[in-house]
């Protein structure tokens, strides 16, 4: 509300101008709780503009509402990649809550997504109601681990040399560990220069602090890497350090090798890990598996189709499937049928106006795009209708991965 007498102007909604960035950039952080910014962060994300990307809702010249885009190569069942609109800094200001701001902001950038010709769109939810009324669908899962370092026996070694190394030296590195790991990770995305040193530099606000350390296998090439920090702890003069695993890939001898390195550092009693795969290896490769307890689970990814052919079309399936899928779409964007076919690998989609064999909102669609929900679960939980019988249980089998959708990087 405005003083009276005085009329509240018209909100605009549209991509701010590059001089604006820094605007932009406060608007953000303040979105987020965190009023306090300074010169080289606001370089930092100045530095990554990318014009008709940074959306915003203007009241008079104040910036009240912000969203941004960017493109993610993300990684489908099979090894293919598409190119997502990704979507992060959705923000409003506490003083214009409840207008109706920032669903008018999502529907003209997911427009814009899709004119782009970008077919699927993908974000981190921070609240699980909020987007599922844009069709947007839980996708990918994430887990958190705790290991009894002080228990815990290893019955797979691994194998490899490691080696503590510089931030420059990773920098150097790990992107090449990592986008092995992105080609086999249905949900995981690509990386720019920008995450990478924002991973494992930070920002002279909040610089990262901890140590990294590589994998070497025997012919001496680079097969995985670990960052962690170290809460020194101690309980009566006993040592009870904790390892804060931040991320460790690599192929499976080496992160066997790699765990098995950061659970026998002296002193230390416990590791745990953030952003780690539902279906983590690591369990197995202990003589007691007891030891680890996956102490949190919960949704990361979420996935909305926006051309469902070439979502349909790129990714592939355990199962033969012949099937006509009606979408639904509460924002009109990827309404339609569609003919899906597949012997069980790739498949081929195109539009059609048979008589549907199931009715999937696009958000369900979404949910199973990366094989990580079971179709059959979402339809018994009333997320598909089935038309046809068998529909479900085939389309089920056929979305099943083989791989369990994993991403670590967060946007």
């Amino acid at each position: 509300a405005g003083p009276p007498n005085v009329p509240r102007m018209a909100i605009e909604i549209r991509p701010i101008e590059r001089e604006r960035a820094d605007d932009y950039t406060r608007a953000v952080w303040r979105g987020f709780h965190d009023p306090a910014i300074d010169d080289d962060d606001l370089a930092l994300r100045r530095d990554r503009w990318v014009d008709g990307r940074w959306w915003v809702a203007l009241d008079g010249d104040e910036i009240v509402s912000t969203l941004r885009t960017l493109p993610l190569g993300t990684t489908l069942p099979g090894g293919a990649e598409l190119t997502s609109c990704g979507v992060t800094a959705v923000t409003t200001a506490s003083t214009h809550r409840r207008r109706g701001l920032m669903a008018e902001t999502m529907r003209r950038a997911l427009r814009a997504g899709r004119d782009a010709g970008e077919p699927l769109t993908t974000l981190i939810a921070a609240e699980w109601p909020i987007y599922g009324r844009f069709g947007f669908g839980a996708a990918v899962e994430g887990a958190v681990y705790r290991l009894d370092a002080s228990a815990a026996r290893f019955a797979e070694q691994g194998e490899g040399d490691v080696a503590l190394v510089t931030t420059e030296t990773l920098l150097a590195e790990a992107p090449a560990v990592y986008d092995r790991h992105r080609a086999a990770s249905p949900g995981e995305i690509t990386r720019d220069d920008f995450t990478w040193r924002m991973q494992l530099v930070g920002t002279a606000k909040e610089p990262w602090k901890g140590f990294q350390a590589l994998c070497r296998d025997a012919t001496g090439a680079v097969s995985g890497y670990v960052r962690y920090r170290i809460e020194r702890e101690w309980d009566q003069r006993v040592p009870a350090n904790v390892v804060k695993v931040e991320e460790l890939l690599g192929t499976d001898a080496a992160q066997a090798r790699l765990w098995r390195y950061v659970a026998e550092i002296d002193w230390v009693r416990t590791v745990t890990a953030e952003n780690r795969s539902v279906d983590e290896l690591l369990p197995w490769w202990l003589a007691d598996g007891r030891h680890l307890r996956q102490t949190e689970r919960a949704d990361l990814v979420w996935a909305r189709p926006l051309d469902v052919v070439a979502c349909l079309g790129a990714r592939t399936y355990a199962a033969p499937l012949d099937a006509v899928i009606e979408v639904v779409d509460p924002l009109g964007l990827s309404s339609g049928r569609f003919r899906l076919r597949t012997d069980g690998g790739p498949g081929e989609a195109a539009p059609t106006t048979d008589t549907a064999d199931l009715t999937l909102p696009v958000a369900t669609l979404g949910g199973v795009l990366f094989g990580g929900y079971a179709l059959a679960t979402l339809a018994r939980a009333g997320r598909a209708d089935e038309h046809r019988a068998g529909a479900v249980v085939a389309a089920s089998a056929a979305f099943r991965g083989d791989v369990t959708p994993w991403s670590v990087t967060w946007f």
